[in-house]
């Protein structure tokens, strides 16, 4: 992945798939450039799989190591549960 910083306030749009260990590999270069970017700008990130169905797990698997290396992120956000469809 080759990344180029173009803005004030980046956006980084991930991808990934349903299988979460392989998501931390890929998302391993984004841990490093994210710091960096950090320090002078205001980035965005979004985080997705392909069906959306995952994403709150994606989240789950990503959030802590996100955290440890950019410690201003915070708390992972809280994901509301559907009780039921009716």
């Amino acid at each position: 992945m080759h990344a180029v910083l173009t803005a004030a306030n980046p956006m980084v749009r991930f991808i990934g798939s349903d299988n979460m260990q392989q998501n931390r590999e890929l998302f391993s270069v984004w841990l490093q450039t994210l710091p960096k970017w950090e320090q002078t700008t205001t980035p965005y990130l979004f985080l997705h799989t392909p069906d959306i169905a995952q994403a709150p797990e994606l989240v789950d698997a990503l959030w802590q190591a996100l955290q440890a290396a950019v410690p201003s992120v915070g708390s992972a956000p809280t994901i509301p549960q559907q009780s039921s469809l009716f």
